[in-house]
């Protein structure tokens, strides 16, 4: 019996030796580790998934040929990004918003409609819920679900930029940020650049058809007006037979991101303006304008909108059930 008990012996404390090893790993990436996916510990058990986007030089826009194209989606230009950085993996979703602002969606719409700042939605100056026809007094009038799970939503970009901050100032505290490097919203460059995952396509599945309101290609990777209405249970918004659809349950990208086409708009850095063409490396986008970016598409959008180029333009303070925001962590100095 003596040689069964040795090798029971050596066998558990392997299996305690590994084990620790794992844990001892565990410890070690507690900190963001350049070519590492990286998760943002936030309040409680809630964690914030980020992929890691290394440097490189891509095609940016759509070529004239592009089925659905726009014209400021062009001239094209070739764009390097000299400095890696990593991308969150879905959008900001309602529990991770939970976790770090203190609110409930519900308590961010309700206080959204109280606001009585006269905002500049790009040269009209109004109250924020007479720009957008919302009534006080009925926050669930434009309310669809309120899950955790989904993307947040009724974000500005003001909103988007001010989690940023704050989740900067946190890590700062603890000390866990690379040095040069906060949170903050992409530029539209690093946001196409990690939408395309390598590919010069309309979309990173392929080349985009169109049949109506549906696209076969999108179906496993977007959520958007052709099937966001397929088996969708809660409160609809409007006609539209859904409303925001869960984050995270749609197939990845090459690079491990999710949701990039598709799903909710997402805030850009930079101010919406035309493309330079040409050559250009770290592009900062426009430092001044009317409006500010955001891509991809949302859950009510047509096929055409979630394709890799696709770009529009929305005043800074305004907030809908149709646009939230992907946070990066970059190196800014």
């Amino acid at each position: 019996m003596r040689p069964y008990i040795t090798i029971r012996i050596v066998f558990f404390a392997t299996i305690i030796l590994i084990g620790g090893s794992a844990r001892s790993q565990k410890q070690v990436d507690k900190k963001p580790i350049t070519g590492k996916p990286w998760k943002v510990p936030l309040q409680g058990k809630t964690m914030l998934p980020m992929e890691w986007v290394a440097p490189g030089t891509f095609i940016m826009g759509s070529p004239a040929t592009e089925a659905g194209r726009k014209p400021d989606e062009g001239p094209q230009m070739e764009v390097t990004l000299s400095k890696g950085y990593w991308m969150g993996k879905t959008e900001v979703t309602v529990g991770q918003w939970k976790a770090l602002m203190g609110e409930s969606l519900r308590e961010h719409v309700i206080k959204m409609l109280n606001d009585e700042t006269v905002y500049d939605f790009g040269g009209t100056k109004k109250i924020l819920r007479e720009f957008m026809n919302f009534d006080k007094n009925d926050p669930g009038k434009i309310m669809a679900n309120e899950a955790d799970s989904l993307p947040m939503y009724f974000v500005s970009w003001d909103d988007a930029m001010e989690f940023c901050k704050k989740l900067t100032a946190l890590e700062k505290e603890k000390k866990q940020l690379p040095e040069g490097y906060e949170y903050i919203l992409p530029t539209e460059a690093q946001w196409e650049y990690a939408c395309r995952a390598g590919t010069s396509t309309s979309v990173f599945t392929g080349q985009l058809v169109v049949q109506g309101k549906n696209a076969p290609l999108l179906d496993d990777v977007a959520w958007y007006v052709g099937n966001s209405g397929i088996n969708y249970q809660g409160k609809k918004l409007g006609n539209s037979g859904a409303g925001p659809r869960n984050a995270g349950e749609k197939k990845p990208n090459a690079w491990g991101l999710q949701d990039m086409p598709g799903g909710i708009w997402e805030w850009c850095r930079d101010w919406y303006g035309p493309y330079s063409g040409g050559k250009i490396t770290d592009p900062p986008g426009q430092l001044t304008g009317k409006g500010r970016v955001n891509r991809g598409g949302s859950w009510g959008s047509g096929a055409n909108d979630s394709r890799s180029a696709n770009r529009a333009s929305n005043p800074q303070p305004e907030k809908s059930a149709y646009r939230g925001f992907r946070i990066a962590l970059c190196r800014v100095q």
